[in-house]
Parts: C-alpha cells; structure tokens; sequence
C-alpha cells in the first residue's frame, strides 16, 4: 500500500457527505414521485458524486492528468477477461442454488415445472446474457461509486479488511429508504426484509470488494452487480411464485444468504493466504 494517499481527506469527506444527502433526496422523490428514470438517475448518483470528490483530489493537490489517466482514476482501468467471468458467474451461483432448491420444494411455484431443461434454457439464455449488458447502464453508476471510488480510497486510510466492511455496511444503508418507503422487496414484513437484506448484502459487497482490488478495475464489480440485477429480477424471480418465495430465494432469502456468505468467506480467505501484508 502507497504511503502517500491518492486522494485526499476532503474528497473522501465531500464524498460522503454528499453521496448520502443526494442520493437521499432522490430517493425521497422517487417514493413520492417513483418513475424509472428517478431510479437510473439515483443508480448514478455515487458516479456523480465520484466525479466531483476526484475533482476535488485534483485540485487540492494539483494534479494534472490526461484523459486516459482521469478515467483509470475514475475506476475505469482495463481487466483481466477472468475477473470479468467470475463478475458474471458468482452470482449465477449464490442465486441459481437457491432457486433450484426452492423449486424442488415448490415444484408448482417453477413457470417451466415439467418442461424439458432444452425449452427452458432456449426460453431464458437470452435474458440471461443479452439482459446483463442492458443492466450494466444502471449498475456502473452504483459501482463507480462504491467500488471505484469508495474501496480504494479508504482502503489505502483502514486497510482492506475494516474497507470491505465499512462499504458493505454502507452499500446496504444506501438501500433502505427504498426498502422502508419505497415498496422495494415489500413481499415480506418489514423487520424481516431489513435484517435479511443487510445479511445477504453483505457478504455481496465483500465479493464485488475483493473483485475490484484483485483485478485493479471497476468493471468486474460492475458485472456482476449488472448480473445479479439481472438473474433474479429479470429472470429467475420471473418464472417463480409463491407465498414463501421471498424467504427462500432473491435477496432476502435465507438460501442465498448461505449461499452468498460461503462464497464471500472463501474468496476472502484465499485472497489473505495470497496478500496477508495487505490486510
């Protein structure tokens, strides 16, 4: 780690401060006026606010860069192909797992119960590759926020392990106006909703933390934010019903909470055998 800070105090302070109380009216708007551009835009708010604390870095330290070098500091340097894969595949795992157990359970819950798996793969694989692409829009502004700006800026002020917990921590608050107000996950109650959120959340951020420091770029997180977005939005929590469902599966289920922890405990672990000083 880098003794002297590439971005300074108070362009992580304004950082903050501002990324909460915008994002905080945007959030109040959308509850009262919800549309779905209110929530593209609420999506690139930490973007925005990104942009303005690097901004801010530059200045305080009279920095000039060039384009290129502006966008790497913006998160947008180039990744191994593998990051991106694992981005895309590490959610198909956390959440296909607990899908596929769910509808074993509940076999009448599954749309495609009875159909042969070469129907139901020629139905969905489209929504399932061509629909992460369409979800990168929105999620690449969460990301340039959390893991392009807020990882590495506090990482190189706590260090890594206080860095993936404090920006889950954080990542999961950002929600819960939404998830309060604003009908987000509403298919369960309330006090049940908030603390299975954070849980699965949790471990979530973790991954997408550790998938930033490893490949040194923003867009695996992206993907698989983009990914996970899509799987159980725009297809898994579209062929599944039930009274129970929200227990079960999607972002408040226990299953995936298991599921997400076990991954996220494991990446966790081989990346401390791998860099123990970095910790």
């Amino acid at each position: 780690m880098n003794k002297e800070k590439i971005w300074t105090d108070k362009a992580v302070k304004v950082f903050l401060v501002l990324v909460i109380v915008l994002s905080l009216t945007t959030e109040i708007i959308y509850i009262f006026k919800g549309t779905s551009i209110l929530m593209l835009v609420l999506m690139w708010m930490p973007a925005l606010v990104s942009l303005i604390a690097n901004i801010i870095s530059l200045k305080e330290k009279k920095e000039k860069l060039t384009v290129k070098e502006f966008l790497n500091r913006l998160g947008f340097r180039s990744s191994k192909l593998i990051y991106i894969l694992l981005g895309i595949f590490i959610p198909l795992v956390y959440l296909l797992i607990p899908y596929l157990i769910y509808w074993q359970i509940y076999p009448d819950n599954f749309a495609y119960h009875g159909v042969a798996l070469n129907l139901i793969l020629k139905d969905i694989m489209p929504a399932m590759t061509l629909g992460i692409f369409f979800s990168l829009v929105s999620a690449l502004g969460e990301e340039l926020g959390w893991r392009g700006f807020m990882v590495p800026a506090l990482r190189e002020r706590i260090g890594l392990k206080k860095t993936l917990f404090v920006t889950s921590i954080f990542w999961c608050c950002w929600h819960l106006p939404l998830l309060i107000w604003g009908g987000y996950m509403d298919q369960c109650p309330l006090w049940y909703r908030l603390l299975a959120f954070i849980l699965c959340v949790m471990p979530i951020g973790i991954i997408c933390g550790l998938l930033t420091v490893e490949s040194d770029s923003v867009w695996p997180a992206a993907f698989l934010h983009a990914a996970h977005n899509n799987y159980d939005q725009s297809v898994f929590g579209l062929i599944s019903r039930g009274e129970k469902l929200m227990y079960y599966v999607s972002e408040t289920g226990f299953l995936t909470i298991i599921c997400a922890w076990i991954i996220a405990i494991i990446m966790y672990i081989s990346y401390a055998k791998k860099h123990q000083r970095t910790l």
